[in-house]
């Protein structure tokens, strides 16, 4: 798939405990344009999501940045420039239930978020 000219893949979560799925995983995966089964399942590491996806990611010169949103939802104005129709991944509350959820979105160029690909089958 292609969205403003970036490539991604489709793929999707294969385990669906609330709280404790994979979308991160698929998430990942997708940007990275691999296979599910070769990208770990960050979550269930020891050191904490964030550390083992930035470790993992670092072997590919790429890294995970939290961005916190502003109140509106919008990326900060800040970030902007670096951030224009660059892929992303979008957490929010999960529509399955009061937990988190996942997807792939790229940044518009007004800050806000084109929904690419949601890893829930």
């Amino acid at each position: 798939m292609a969205a403003g000219g970036v490539e991604y893949d489709e793929v999707k979560q294969t385990i669906f405990t609330a709280g404790a799925g994979n979308a991160l995983q698929a998430a990942v995966a997708s940007i990275v344009r691999m296979p599910l089964e070769e990208v770990p399942n960050f979550i269930e590491d020891a050191a904490g999501y964030e550390q083992a996806c930035n470790t993992w990611l670092a072997k590919r010169e790429q890294l995970l940045r939290k961005i916190p949103l502003e109140d509106d939802g919008r990326l900060p104005d800040k970030e902007m420039e670096q951030c224009v129709g660059k892929l992303c991944i979008l957490r929010g509350v999960s529509p399955r239930g009061d937990h988190g959820h996942v997807v792939v979105a790229r940044v518009t160029a007004d800050g806000e978020f084109e929904l690419l690909h949601d890893p829930f089958p």
